[in-house]
């Protein structure tokens, strides 16, 4: 017999949970998986997977020292599946993609801008830690985040108040 918990970090269907008890949570987590790659060709997926092929194309050409033509640090590994896993972990209907923007510091940032005074940054460095910074309109907001099994609820905050309109 299973007991049911409340699941508060269940943002989209394509980011279930990944840590459960009993025998059920495989069996969960296959049927998430069928779900998803059902839909695989439909257009909310099919941003996801934009962002994913920009990730891809940023850390090929950015994976090496000086890939700036400077001193910039290369982006590891690490960095990128933390980014993938940050695009991954995003609703899929409620905000637009995000640019991929690499970080001579050697991070990955994704990029919100609608406009001048209305933009929203996010940045991994493969240290379990989402440092975002935001302009939103006359409010400056800026903050450091543990990223662990799901997204902080401060990133989706953000991301709201700057597409609230």
């Amino acid at each position: 017999m299973s007991t049911a918990i409340p699941c508060d970090d269940f943002i989209s269907i394509s980011n279930s949970p990944s840590m459960g008890f009993g025998d059920e949570v495989g069996a969960l987590k296959e049927f998430f998986k069928d779900i998803v790659s059902g839909f695989g060709n439909t257009e909310t997926l099919g941003q996801s997977d934009k962002a994913l092929q920009s990730l891809n194309k940023e850390f090929d050409e950015c994976s090496v020292k000086g890939w700036d033509g400077y001193d910039a640090l290369p982006i590891t590994k690490s960095t990128y599946n933390e980014a993938k896993r940050l695009i991954e972990s995003l609703p899929l209907t409620a905000f637009p993609i995000p640019e991929v923007v690499p970080e001579p510091s050697g991070e990955i940032g994704l990029e919100w801008y609608r406009e001048e005074r209305q933009v929203f940054v996010a940045s991994v460095s493969g240290r379990n830690e989402i440092v975002y910074a935001g302009l939103l309109g006359v409010n400056k907001l800026h903050g450091t985040e543990y990223f662990g099994d799901s997204l902080p609820s401060v990133i989706l905050e953000n991301l709201k108040r700057l597409y609230k309109d």
